[in-house]
């Protein structure tokens, strides 16, 4: 723990919590990932367990797509060892094939072992993660050969984002659906799990949709990219941002009412930086300078009334401040170290960066796993792991904690005296 919250901003202090993030991500996590999810012949595995036991699960899009971004963008933006390439063309051959509808366009929602289908669906959510893992292999790929930029991946996401742009998106009153058939015709129910109530609109399949955006602009823009990244930006900004409740709305009606008064925390400090990354995606300095005011806002509504006394980050809440959920999951830790830390890059209020600190702190000690490897992935109100929750599966992916890393090794370089 550092001795004061100055020490935190300081170059010697961020270079030592850069390596830590870097040690932990080629040391733990990547290789865990590499050694563990793939069988004897290169296919995807579908779950595995916090005692390291395998778990015979469909392969869902949610798992294929996060595996292939996070193997893809550790080579773009760490490098890659042999194994970490070999890793990363794997999850490109399971996406790119099995996981794919060959008549239809798109990622199924789930297909067994054999790859075949099991749940044919396409939901919006999957599909946007397929357009961010596509434009990361990309990055990865001409990162590795040094030469210009190969256009399979590209030509993939952008084919994705084309079926999106025609199927997906409200042409009323705008934003995207939850989800169509294999056909891609609208489907009245897609919810993400039976523990959602039935809303044909959501904060987080539209919040992917802009992440997926936001990336695809950066390496290839494209006007009609731009524009529906804009449009989502916009509806994040008017309805989905619920001022009087300081909380990103999360199930909404068609025409944008909000449907429950749950609070999700971790949602809420992942939206903040995605929202200012994509405003420097489109580089657009209004806007630009609206999200990282709204970023603020959040973060302290976060810090309020998020955060445990140990730092970490809570499950969920409801409007009227009763807390609903007390697991520790890991991707609300790792979404608040760099949601908080944006905010201390923004505003310098030294309580964000105390708070991204001490969210790292609590994942170093309860959620990484250094005996079996990776990170466990939920843990009950006094910080064990609940072995329920795989440490692999549909959900449990090294999406998040990756992402986390990436992000920190990068902006932490950054800091200067």
């Amino acid at each position: 723990m550092p001795d004061t919250d100055s020490t935190l901003t300081t170059p010697a202090f961020a270079a030592r919590w850069a390596r830590r993030w870097h040690d932990e991500l080629t040391g733990n996590v990547l290789p865990w990932w590499q050694r563990e999810m793939f069988d004897g012949a290169g296919r995807l595995l579908g779950a595995r367990g916090n005692d390291g036991v395998r778990r015979e699960v469909p392969r869902s899009a949610v798992l294929s797509t996060r595996v292939l971004w996070a193997f893809a963008s550790a080579q773009g933006r760490l490098g890659a060892d042999a194994a970490g390439a070999q890793a990363a063309w794997r999850a490109w051959d399971w996406v790119t094939g099995p996981q794919t509808d060959a008549d239809h366009g798109g990622v199924f929602w789930s297909v067994d072992a054999e790859g075949r289908p099991v749940d044919d669906h396409k939901q919006v959510y999957a599909q946007a993660f397929a357009i961010y893992a596509f434009t990361a292999f990309h990055a990865g790929q001409t990162r590795e050969s040094g030469a210009a930029p190969a256009t399979a991946a590209l030509d993939k996401a952008m084919r994705l984002f084309d079926l999106l742009d025609a199927h997906a998106f409200d042409a009323a009153d705008g934003g995207c659906w939850e989800g169509c058939a294999r056909d891609w015709t609208v489907l009245g129910d897609s919810r993400l799990s039976d523990k959602e109530p039935e809303a044909p609109k959501s904060m987080n399949t539209m919040l992917h949709v802009v992440e997926a955006l936001t990336e695809l602009h950066r390496h290839h823009p494209d006007p009609r990219v731009a524009w529906r990244l804009r449009e989502l930006m916009g509806i994040f900004l008017e309805s989905i941002w619920l001022p009087q409740q300081r909380c990103f709305g999360l199930f909404f009606s068609r025409d944008w009412r909000h449907l429950t008064p749950q609070v999700s925390f971790g949602h809420d400090i992942e939206t903040a930086w995605l929202l200012v990354r994509a405003a420097e995606a489109l580089g657009d300095e209004r806007l630009l300078q609206r999200t990282r005011a709204l970023a603020l806002r959040v973060a302290d509504a976060v810090l309020e009334r998020g955060v445990a006394a140990d730092g970490s980050v809570l499950g969920e809440g409801r409007f009227d401040g009763a807390i609903t959920d007390t697991r520790r999951h890991w991707w609300c830790q790792a979404e608040a170290v760099v949601g908080f830390w944006d905010a201390w890059q923004h505003g310098g209020d030294p309580r964000h960066a105390q708070a991204a600190w001490r969210a790292w702190a609590y994942i170093d000690r309860h959620h990484v796993d250094r005996v079996g490897g990776d990170w466990f992935k939920t843990l009950d109100a006094q910080g064990r792991p609940i072995d329920t929750v795989p440490k692999a599966g549909p959900w449990e992916c090294p999406y998040h904690h990756v992402r986390a890393g990436l992000e920190m090794i990068e902006r932490l370089q950054r800091v200067r005296p």
